[in-house]
Order: structure tokens, then sequence, then C-alpha cells
């Protein structure tokens, strides 16, 4: 359905170039649930940068630099992104850090060979399979269960990032903690940091924090020094043994503090997954992607493979059409990812059955071009025929941070780590916070009828995530690196930004500014800005339940236009990108 009304086509513009987000601090549980970090007033532009060496892109400029650094000094792709981590568990407290997860895809150009490497946090051996839910089946109240022990999974990044260097690292893994050492000795506190502080109270309750993030029991202002001497201490025994926080000093540190919540013995059963990265082709493009127990590279491909059925040669200024079709193909992806996906240690995950060609043209022929379908199904799976399962109740918030990198020798990375909400669990162990990750399980097994859900708390267990690291090949040739943080609309912040470069051919700047979309259930979400225009109306016709929400991405993507890298970070947060 096309709107060729040209006062409509101004407004969409303009309301697609807006830079101004609402900040509303008084947020409801359901707020907290999807954007437990709030957006700040950021007037300045996405941050822009073009290369033809390397480039850098990621959540504050000191990582960045710090990354920088190490480029120029031989390292590579790898190195790099270790460094700029580091300094992120500094500076960036409140996204990643020594305390959580991550998910990291590298590219090695000389082998031509792509790896994803898995440091998700698993379930200690002492969980239960119902433990947010009261013996009369009502669930934990949500702010109680972020700062309830039972919610720390056991940390796996900096074991992830240990392995990953000892396999392609170039120098020396002491070498990468450096600047971020130097920083917990002492560091600026940026506005986000500040807001996250007046915004996110229940670090109050952790005496450390207190000490170091409040003066007179008020958040440090911006600008104002942080010395954080016991994350430097834990940086410095990190940097002589990598393995350290699940079978060193740091784990045994780790114990008494949450004995019996997690034991030595969970802590020494942590392990490093090397997986098989998830790769399909979207057009002339080859899309890959990090699969379970993230969901996120199976929601962005089906996404834009189901767009992919849909004619969109079309001039998406001057339509609504691009905004429907995408809000129903992330409707339908979603309805998939509730029901199927999973830690694959602990359920099949039906991953080819939910990429075949055949199934996704099935699902995409379910799309009406003239009218919203709020009430889709997951898919009909013949091998779960037999099965009852059920999408449970989960919340899987977007606490995290995301890393782009080329280096010059034409290798990459993409890393998205987390600690789930804003600065965790809010319990700090070494001057680290330390996750909730295990929110991001379904908070019941069974649903009332007794359907079993596929993410359900089990020991050892992966909880699902929705980080979607991604990397784009064109004729054999990298040409993308991107990711954002985001909770669960990740997938849908990735797969947008995708198919407005590769479909209409739209420039970074402008793909990561035009307004955001994600449909996970009945509703029809759009980013809320400070311009009214006549989205939300027209989608209206078409049947859509609109609800404007904040919608706080943080998307970091390197682009290749012909000899130069292209690098741009979301105006949203405080991103930078950096070539040399």
């Amino acid at each position: 359905m096309f709107f060729n009304n040209s006062i409509f086509k101004c407004i969409k513009y303009i309301f697609f170039l807006q830079l101004l987000y609402s900040n509303n601090i008084l947020a409801t549980e359901q707020d907290f649930r999807s954007n437990p970090e709030v957006g700040i007033e950021n007037k300045k532009k996405s941050s822009i940068e073009y290369s033809k060496k390397f480039m850098v892109v990621c959540a504050d400029e000191r990582a960045a630099v710090a990354a920088k650094k190490i480029l120029k000094l031989g390292g590579n792709a790898i190195d790099a992104a270790i460094a700029a981590q580091n300094v992120l568990s500094v500076v960036e407290p409140q996204s990643s850090g020594l305390g959580g997860g991550g998910f990291l895809i590298y590219y090695n150009k000389e082998l031509n060979i792509l790896e994803a490497w898995d440091g998700r946090e698993t379930a200690p051996n002492n969980v239960k399979p119902n433990q947010y839910v009261d013996i009369e089946n009502n669930k934990m109240p949500f702010k109680k269960a972020i700062t309830n022990p039972i919610s720390i999974g056991v940390p796996g990044l900096y074991s992830m990032l240990a392995e990953v260097h000892n396999t392609s690292g170039k120098l020396a893994w002491e070498t990468l903690f450096t600047d971020a050492i130097n920083y917990a000795e002492s560091f600026k506190v940026s506005p986000r940091l500040n807001k996250m502080l007046t915004w996110a109270p229940h670090i109050k309750s952790d005496e450390y924090s207190r000490k170091i993030y409040f003066e007179n029991n008020v958040p440090k202002k911006v600008g104002s020094i942080v010395n954080n001497t016991k994350l430097a201490k834990s940086l410095n025994i990190i940097s002589n043994n990598g393995y350290s926080i699940n079978n060193g000093k740091i784990a045994n540190l780790i114990q008494r503090n949450l004995f019996p919540n997690i034991t030595k013995t969970d802590l020494n059963d942590w392990k490093t997954i090397k997986r098989r990265p998830l790769c399909k082709k979207y057009k002339e493009y080859k899309i890959c992607g990090f699969p379970p127990p993230t969901s996120g590279g199976i929601g962005v491909l089906q996404i834009l493979s189901l767009l992919e059925s849909i004619d969109t040669n079309f001039d998406y200024k001057n339509t609504i059409l691009d905004e429907h079709i995408f809000l129903e193909a992330s409707r339908l992806a979603y309805a998939d990812r509730d029901i199927y996906i999973a830690d694959p240690k602990f359920f099949r995950v039906p991953i080819k059955e939910l990429l075949s060609e055949r199934y996704l043209k099935n699902r995409a022929s379910l799309i009406n071009l003239k009218r919203a379908t709020k009430n889709f199904k997951n898919g009909d799976l013949k091998i779960f025929k037999n099965n009852n399962l059920d999408s449970g109740i989960n919340l899987n918030l977007p606490s995290t941070t995301h890393i782009s990198i080329i280096d010059h020798y034409g290798n990459a990375v993409s890393l998205t780590s987390s600690i789930e909400f804003a600065f965790g669990s809010g319990k700090t162990v070494g001057g680290f916070f330390l996750n909730n990750q295990l929110t991001d399980f379904s908070f019941l097994s069974h649903n009332q009828q007794g359907k079993k859900v596929a993410n359900s708390v089990e020991p050892k267990k992966r909880p699902r995530s929705s980080m979607s690291p991604t990397m784009v090949f064109k004729d054999k040739q990298l040409i993308g690196v991107l990711g954002s943080p985001g909770g669960s609309r990740i997938i849908c912040y990735v797969a947008k930004t995708l198919f407005y470069i590769i479909n209409f051919r739209v420039s970074l700047e402008e793909a990561i500014n035009m307004p955001h979309l994600c449909s996970r259930n009945k509703f029809s979400e759009i980013e809320k800005t400070n311009f009214e225009s006549n989205i939300s109306s027209s989608l209206r016709l078409l049947g859509h339940d609109i609800v404007k929400k904040e919608m706080n991405s943080g998307l970091n993507v390197i682009w290749k236009y012909g000899s130069f890298w292209g690098g741009v970070s979301d105006h949203r947060r405080e991103g930078v990108a950096i070539g040399f």
C-alpha cells in the first residue's frame, strides 16, 4: 500500500533524520525490562570515520583509542578487541565487564575462515527449575529477581577472550591491559555513566559501589574522578592469568562472596565453546551470525530471508510498505524465537529447519501487504509434532556493549558482551559488577498446561540471548562488521540496518539515524522521538497496534566502500569510530 502524499513524504523524511530522544527516567517495571539502559539527550550526530587501513568502532572513545594503540603496535583485531573490552570494563561498568559473558565472531583473512567463540555464562549447579516463582506459581518481581544471587551466572567472557587470544592473538596478553589498568586507577565519569547511576539505584546497596561511584549518597557528577583500585588489582591478576576468573585468584574471591550460589566447582567447570557460525545468502550477500544459545543469528537471518521473498523494488521514502513488512517479518521471527531457541546442549534447536528456503517462503506467504497480522504463531515443524512447547516468561535485558574492528591485515572481530541489567546484579566482587544473566531463562519450566519451555533453568545451561554479532561478505570478500546492545530488540536493530543498507542502498549514517522498528509480539514498536509524524498513524491504518518506545540501540557498524572502510557509531550512546 503506497502513500504518495507529498506532505507525508516530507514529514517522513524529516522524521527519519531526527536525533533527539525522550528522557523518561521514571520507568515502570515493563520499561525496566525493555530498557534497563536509558538513552541520553545526545545532540551530536553519529560518529563517522573512513579509513583504508583499519577501523575501530565501539561504545567509548577511550576504548577505541586503546584499540588503535594496539593496532599501531602491530597487533591484530583480536588483540585490539580485547584491549577495547578491557577499557570498556572500566569506564562503561553498566554494560559489560569481568563479571559477564559474550559472543565473538572472528574472521581470519589469511586462512579465510570464520570462527564463533561462545563466552556465555552458565547456570551453576544449585539452580532450581522454578526458582523465580513461589508455591502459588506467582513470578518473582523483576527488581527482586535481578538483585537476587540466584540470578548470577558463572562468568565466561574473559576465559573466552583468553582462549581466543591463545589461538589467534599476536601481541603479548599482558600488553592489552595497560590502558585499562591506568583507567581503573583513575577515570572520569561520562554523561551516560552519570545518568545510569541515577537511573539504576540498586547498586547503592553494594558498599564498594557506593564508595567509588557516589559522593554524599549522590551519583558522581560528569567529569568527576573514579578510583577503582580493586578493579585495577583484578585486571592486573588477569593480565598474568587470563583464566583467573574461572580458575585462579579471582575464582577464589567469587566463591568466597557467592557461596553456596556459585562454587569453585561451578567456576572451574565453565568452558569456552567454539561453534560454527550461521551463514545464509541475502540477495548477492552472505550474512553470517552467531548460533544458539543466542537467538541473534537465526533471528537476523530469518527476518532478512522473509523480506527477500517480498518485492521491495520501491522508493522507501515514498511509502509505508517498508516499515510494514519489516514489522511483520520481525513478528514472524520472534514467534519462532520464543519457542525453538535455547542452549543446544539441552534442547535440539531446529536450525536447519528454521533457515530452510521452503520453510521461510511458507512463512513469508503469511505476510499480508495491506494488513497487519497480530496473531502470528510459531512455525509448525515436523520434528516437534509430538512435543508440546511453550514460550515461557523471561526478561532479556539490554545492558550490553558491542565492538566492531577491522585490522590492517584484513582480519575482523565482532564482539558483543553483556552483564544483563544496568550494572548487572548490582553486586561487586574485585571491583567489577556480577551479571544477572540467569533472568534470561524463562521464569517457568512448564506452563500451566504442562507444556515444556525450551529456555528453562537447568544446571550448567546457557541462557538464551539475543546478542547478534554479525559479518557480511560479498563476492567472497568481507564488507561488513556490525552488532548492537539492546536486549531482545538487538535482532531488529541489526536486521533493520542490513535491510536498509543492502536493499535500499542507504548510507551508514542514515541507516543508523532512522527510527527503530520492532515487533516481538502482537504490538508494533516504533522508536519514540520528540517529533510527531504520520508514520504511526499510517501504520495504524494497516491494523498495527503501535507502541512508542525508547529504543536505545548502540549500533557499531563497519562497511566497505571501494578501497575504504566506513565506520559509524550510534548517536544514541557515546560510541565513536576511529580509523587510521
